[in-house]
């Protein structure tokens, strides 16, 4: 059975609230709602407020001038979306949509800020959270544009390697979402992928790969 206290302790910042804060915060949020692999759970028209991926997994995403999809982050589960959002009155024009069956728990922008003003401290850690996603961002754009992309495919394995602890990673995007979030066509992705399995850095298993040379 679902616990909603349980879920947003999943939230980094949550996790060392006192048991009393986090029933009340309870009280701000919906919970376990459930979105199909490819459909929308945020809009960019919609009303702001933060997101929390309960299970599964989720893409962020805006439009260019020419309606192009550019990828901006890939959510895991305990993963959360639209801190700044909680904050500010104007709405963001990015969209989130459910790469998987995914389950969903969400905040209200107008009672999180009314449940702020009696617990000032949690304003404090969303605070510090901020510049730990802006480290994230920064590194994603650079490799982006500092990196080719057989060399952005490769940093972003390695932070996988790390994150995972092991040599051998598991590819939990389908090579099309990766390679939006890279910056990179799925054609590009795939023979990248092949030349680097040539030059003996790593080794394809299907959704596994395995990196050959020293990563974590």
């Amino acid at each position: 059975m679902h616990n909603p206290e349980q879920c947003l302790s999943k939230v980094e910042i949550f996790k060392t609230l006192p048991h009393e804060i986090k029933e009340k915060l309870v009280s701000t949020s919906k919970h376990q709602q459930h979105y199909h692999a490819g459909s929308l759970i945020k809009r960019a028209d919609e009303d702001s407020g933060l997101i929390v991926i309960d299970q599964g997994k989720a893409k962020v995403f805006s439009l260019d001038e020419d309606g192009n999809e550019v990828v901006l982050n890939i959510l895991k589960m305990g993963e959360i979306e639209g801190e700044g959002e909680l904050f500010g009155e104007s709405k963001t024009n990015t969209w989130i949509e459910a790469l998987e069956e995914t389950a969903v728990c969400s905040i209200d922008r107008d009672k999180f800020q009314n449940f702020l003003q009696d617990n000032p401290g949690v304003a404090i850690k969303l605070l510090n959270n901020f510049g730990e996603k802006i480290v994230q961002i920064q590194r994603h754009e650079v490799l982006k544009s500092a990196f080719s992309a057989k060399e952005r495919i490769w940093e972003y394995l390695k932070d996988q390697s790390i994150a995972q602890g092991q040599k051998e990673i598991i590819l939990t995007l389908k090579k099309k979402d990766l390679a939006a979030y890279l910056g990179i066509s799925a054609e590009t992705f795939s023979r990248q992928l092949k030349v680097l399995e040539k030059e003996g850095r790593l080794k394809v298993k299907g959704r596994k790969i395995e990196l050959k040379e020293k990563s974590v």
